[in-house]
């Protein structure tokens, strides 16, 4: 059986349909379909039952168990691993960087299998903060935010590793393991892209090696000019061919750290070790800042290889469309 509801309906009963073993098979400008195995009872069954044909370009088979397992993502503490986030979104950013990329780039993280993200909001005036679109994340408990506009104007030391080491002091018993990198930053495992795969990651090199402290991705510069398109990681889709520069960023074990860091923290006890690129990097989309924002340029596409790799996980994405929607509102 085919329902046909409205996106409000289907807003409002989001929770009834995934109790009843159903999925989102196609939507239209106007309405969602949605496929059951039986009828569905109470409210629902007011609304409009269909038998219509669903065009085969709407076709979009989205397993709601699918989605849920990542898209609301958000356990109690104690996690296993999270995030710190420094950032400050103002309109004049030649890189463009906007709160939806934020909540994009939070949501990438949920998928990734971080399971906190903790937010230092370096705003400069009081219309930059980024406090009042957030209350997605809030209300289900996936972001923990301080204001941190106090420490402008910004320094790397007064500012950024500030905000890095007041996380580490305030929460470091939270987490076993944390990441610090930026809404341009975006861990990616070349050998699996399935949700998890950063959680997954560390978790096995924990059991392989259980006194490293720290582990560092390696800085893979994504280049060019961006194509009009909706999420971070399908805009730009070349990158430098081996490791940029020596600017990898670490994931570290906050009650390890001695004192925080950028790139590498000093530990107070176990070691860093680096990540094998083949199997964990850091796509670091920086489009065209070394192009001075301009088009591309023979030298930026020397410098440059093709990569689709993060195809998958767009595809993901592009599936829990709907579910991932409510954060943006």
């Amino acid at each position: 059986m085919v329902y046909a509801v409205t996106y409000e309906q289907w807003d409002a009963l989001t929770n009834l349909f995934l109790n009843s073993n159903s999925r989102l098979v196609a939507r239209d400008e106007f309405s969602v379909f949605v496929k059951t195995s039986s009828p569905l009872q109470g409210q629902a069954i007011s609304y409009s039952i269909t038998n219509k044909t669903i065009p085969t370009e709407l076709f979009s088979s989205v397993q709601s168990s699918e989605c849920q397992e990542w898209v609301s993502l958000a356990p109690k503490p104690p996690y296993f691993l999270t995030a710190v986030l420094l950032v400050r979104i103002y309109e004049k950013d030649k890189a463009k960087l906007t709160t939806a990329e934020m909540k994009m780039w939070l949501q990438y993280l949920r998928y990734a299998g971080i399971e906190h993200v903790y937010i230092y909001d370096a705003f400069v005036d009081q219309n930059e903060s980024q406090l009042p679109h957030l209350r997605e994340f809030l209300k289900d408990g996936y972001v923990t935010y301080v204001d941190w506009h106090v420490h402008n104007p910004y320094t790397i030391s007064g500012t950024q590793v500030t905000a890095y080491q007041n996380c580490i002091d305030l929460y470091k018993y939270e987490s076993r393991w944390q990441a610090a990198i930026d809404i341009d930053e975006y861990p990616f495992s070349p050998v699996d892209q399935s949700p998890g795969f950063l959680k997954r990651y560390i978790q096995q090199y924990e059991m392989e090696c259980p006194k490293v402290s720290e582990i560092s991705m390696e800085n893979f510069l994504f280049l060019g000019q961006p194509a009009e398109k909706e999420l971070m990681i399908e805009r730009i889709s070349r990158r430098t061919a081996n490791r940029s520069n020596d600017l990898s960023k670490p994931i570290y074990k906050p009650h390890d750290v001695y004192k925080a860091s950028v790139h590498h923290n000093p530990l107070r006890k176990g070691y860093m070790a680096f990540a094998p690129e083949q199997k964990l990097r850091l796509n670091h989309y920086w489009g065209a800042r070394l192009q001075n924002w301009g088009p591309d340029t023979e030298e930026t596409l020397k410098w440059t290889v093709p990569d689709d790799t993060m195809l998958p996980i767009v595809g993901a994405f592009r599936k829990c469309e709907r579910f991932v929607r409510r954060y943006f509102q």
